[in-house]
Formats: structure tokens, sequence, C-alpha cells
């Protein structure tokens, strides 16, 4: 990453989507093992199911609905409410520009424009290759620093256009290694 844009932390990631249904649902039936209290633990399963695949995969939330006797509605509304949880697949290098309000009037839809123009997608695509995928959230808590884009669970603050290209040249190599 480029030295004038600050590291804040990270996240973990997960390992490439499953090869098999029967793969996912044997994955889903650990998960679920994990958490026997009821309560609150279709987050837990959904966050881990996030974690292990980057995504929530469509075998995933019908194996979930009839283990935990939850709708796939619900389970869908959860995935599409929270920001972190995507209901897609998505590229092995996740870019997300928060645009919560101190990040959106510091500049965050501009960087949101360059990214989109760097990377040939637009925000909630992926690029051809598979390698990048773009996205805007809300608000990532880090107002302090904004706007703050995170890359890869590694957030980066106070960024501006012009660092843009940086910041995807060092994804680039980073996802090469």
């Amino acid at each position: 990453m480029p030295d004038d844009v600050r590291k804040t932390g990270s996240v973990a990631g997960g390992p490439d989507a499953p090869d098999t249904a029967a793969c996912v649902r044997d994955a889903v039936d650990a998960i679920i093992e994990r958490y026997p209290d009821k309560t609150g633990r279709l987050l837990n399963v959904l966050n881990d199911v996030q974690e292990r695949y980057r995504y929530v995969p469509e075998a995933a939330i019908e194996r979930i609905s009839e283990r935990m006797g939850v709708s796939k509605g619900q389970i869908v509304g959860m995935g599409e409410f929270f920001n972190y949880l995507s209901l897609d697949p998505v590229g092995r290098c996740v870019i997300d520009v928060c645009d919560g309000t101190a990040c959106h009037t510091q500049g965050a839809p501009r960087l949101v424009a360059e990214f989109e123009k760097a990377l040939g997608v637009k925000a909630g695509q992926t690029t051809e290759d598979g390698l990048f995928t773009l996205r805007t959230v809300g608000c990532v808590g880090a107002c302090g620093i904004a706007p703050v884009v995170v890359v890869e669970g590694d957030a980066y603050g106070r960024v501006r256009v012009m660092q843009v290209p940086a910041i995807v040249s060092a994804a680039e190599e980073a996802q090469a290694l």
C-alpha cells in the first residue's frame, strides 16, 4: 500500500468457494454444532460461513434453513441487511469504500468513481478476471480518519483520489503472491 495511506487493521478471510453442495452441507453442519445455544446463533453461523467461503452460498442458505428451522427469506434478509455479508461470490480481493456520512462528506463518491475507472467495473460488481470486487458500504466506524477504504479487511484512512491507482496496484501485487 502507499506509504501515505494509513493501514489501521485487518480481518480474516477464507478459502475459495466450495466444489460441491455436499461439502457445503458438511461444513455448515459443523459450524452449526459450534453454536448449541439457539439465541442469536444465526448471525454467528452466517459469519462463520462467510469467513469460510468469502460469501454465503445458496447451498449454505438451504442447509441453514433446514437445520435451524429458519426461513430462507429470513437468512437472505440478514445477508442483505449486514454489509459485511455477501450472498454473491466476490473477487479474490474485495475493496470496500465506506460511504457513511463522514466518509461521504470527505469524498467517498469521488473515490468510488476513481476505483470504478481504475477497475473497469461499477460498485457492486466483480472484474471479469475475478480478481476484484468493488463495493460501497455503510459506516465502518472509523469516522475520524474519513474517507476510509477497506481492502481485503485492511482499513486505510484519509484516502485521496490520487492514491487509488497505487492502492489498486498494491492489491494486485498482494494477490500475485
